[in-house]
């Protein structure tokens, strides 16, 4: 039996908290760890998290932060905080699945990913879809719900670069080190929050810029955000997010700023217009 934890984050989730974690307990293939970490919450996050430890001591573990406010840049400091929790536990796990207060997962969620990479090994990053119109069958795993194999993410010295633009280096790390990526279009899962309602999509413009993409990639991105709804992604923010990706000295002062190593960078641009070259039909060989 193939063992996972999975990688939780929280910021005054009393509303949908409970629902979710219960969710993840009640997988077919259950979680050997569930490690929490608690962002500081004022509300009754705290005190639904020790109800729930209570009764699922051996599962649930939680770490406590403090109460630095609302920032969703702070969001990978939660991450590698659970991630370092991990590395000293010494304790070797198959594969992490990310996890939020508002994300309910069906019950086989992860007994069907499982399937899929251990049948297919070159599978480091998979995640099912949200279920909504507006996910793009094309896009890559989605953030909350994504499924890791550990053996990958050990080379990536299991943790996140703590910048702009670290959700989507984990993809394309993958892809660099010779994985694949997947998102499994009738493997449907809830997010309780409307996309984006929280951050206002605030990271991807710049992140965008610290990772290298391809400005035909932006350009085309933007412009489908424009000219669809189905990304719910409004016009609005779309052109901030090309403005932030043009601009740098808006940036160059923020600790998030960070542009990847110009390898890196060379091989998303590349990995991009293959894609934009292979959507318009052209043979790259």
């Amino acid at each position: 039996m193939k063992e996972y934890w999975v990688n939780f984050t929280v910021k005054n989730g009393e509303k949908f908290l409970k629902k979710s974690i219960e969710f993840l307990l009640e997988q077919s293939i259950k979680p050997s760890l569930i490690c929490v970490v608690d962002d500081g919450s004022t509300d009754n996050t705290p005190t639904i998290l020790k109800e729930l430890q209570q009764k699922n001591n051996e599962i649930i573990h939680i770490i406590t932060l403090p109460d630095k406010g609302y920032d969703i840049r702070r969001l990978v400091h939660n991450l590698n905080a659970a991630c370092e929790f991990v590395k000293e536990s010494n304790k070797e796990y198959d594969y992490m699945l990310i996890g939020n207060e508002d994300v309910f997962f069906p019950k086989d969620y992860v007994e069907r990913l499982i399937a899929e990479m251990e049948k297919n090994t070159s599978l480091a990053v998979t995640s099912g879809t949200r279920g909504l119109e507006r996910s793009d069958r094309f896009s890559l795993p989605e953030g909350a719900g994504r499924f890791v194999r550990s053996s990958f993410f050990k080379q990536a010295d299991y943790s996140f670069p703590s910048y702009y633009g670290y959700e989507s280096w984990l993809l394309y790390k993958a892809l660099q080190l010779g994985y694949k990526v997947k998102k499994f279009m009738d493997l449907k899962y809830e997010h309780a929050r409307d996309f984006g309602v929280e951050h206002g999509f605030v990271e991807y413009g710049v992140a965008m810029r610290c990772l290298g993409y391809h400005p035909l990639f932006v350009l085309g991105r933007v412009l489908r955000n424009i000219v669809s709804s189905k990304t719910g992604i409004s016009k609005k923010t779309s052109i901030r997010m090309l403005l932030d990706y043009l601009s740098k000295d808006k940036w160059k002062n923020d600790p998030y700023f960070h542009y990847f190593e110009p390898e890196f960078r060379k091989f998303v641009r590349n990995t991009q217009m293959k894609r934009i070259l292979n959507k318009f039909g052209f043979d790259q060989h």
